[in-house]
């Protein structure tokens, strides 16, 4: 890797029943002076999972995966789930990270599925057409052109996850305190029904920074308005000190 672009770098880590296929675009054409990296968390997409179905161990699965490509000071982007990775990931210490982005990510107090929910979660695991149906519902203004390899890879998904990623989500929450002095772009979408704009509003202030909420979009924003997410990304990293 160019050692001139290991310090203007871009994790992106993706969310649940999710993998790197939803930041093709944003890897492929990133804003400028930047690269963008996609990684597949532990037992998404196929990729090898043998341990715990937690945060914290997809926190220490991601630092890991950064060390190991002598990334310095990323910037971390996490949408939904992946939101919370990357919390927890820069709580430990964030001046290894020059800023965070939060697309849609799960509010620092956690996310409470509620337990009538998750026979739903475990009906999705081997039956395609409700995976698609379910993933569609986060593209509210429209399929992206690629939404095919989201349904397949999030087929992929190892079993434990199914319900294992809420009851993980259920029981986690990070101190913002412990993230002062990083800057943050916190973003979400008008039409959200699981990361609602109130979540994202409190979210930002509880971090003490303003709140995005693209309009007419939903849980899939980044995906559906790429190009407007790329803008705004791009304004947010040109900020950056």
């Amino acid at each position: 890797m160019p050692e001139h672009l290991t310090n203007r770098t871009l994790v992106a880590v993706h969310g649940n029943f999710a993998s790197a296929a939803w930041w093709r675009d944003l890897v492929s054409r990133p804003p400028a002076g930047w690269q963008v990296l996609a990684p597949d968390l532990p037992g998404f997409a196929g990729t090898p999972h043998g341990g715990d179905v937690s945060i914290p161990a997809y926190a220490d699965w991601l630092g890991d995966w950064i060390a190991e490509r002598n990334l310095d000071r990323p910037v971390l982007l996490g949408h939904s789930l992946g939101g919370a990775v990357v919390l927890d990931l820069a709580a430990r210490a964030p001046d290894r990270y020059r800023a965070l982005v939060l697309a849609a990510g799960a509010p620092l107090t956690g996310l409470v599925t509620p337990e009538e929910n998750y026979p739903v979660l475990e009906m999705l695991r081997g039956t395609p057409a409700l995976l698609e149906m379910s993933l569609g519902a986060l593209f509210p203004s429209g399929r992206p052109a690629d939404f095919g390899a989201y349904v397949e890879d999030g087929g992929r998904m190892a079993a434990t996850h199914y319900s294992g990623n809420a009851r993980a989500l259920s029981t986690w929450s990070v101190d913002p305190d412990r993230l002062a002095g990083l800057p943050v772009l916190v973003m979400g979408g008008e039409l959200d029904a699981l990361i609602t704009p109130d979540m994202v509003r409190a979210q930002a202030r509880a971090l003490g920074v303003p709140a995005t909420v693209q309009p007419g979009v939903g849980h899939g924003f980044p995906q559906e308005q790429p190009d407007v997410f790329r803008a705004a990304l791009a304004t947010f990293l040109d900020s950056l000190p």
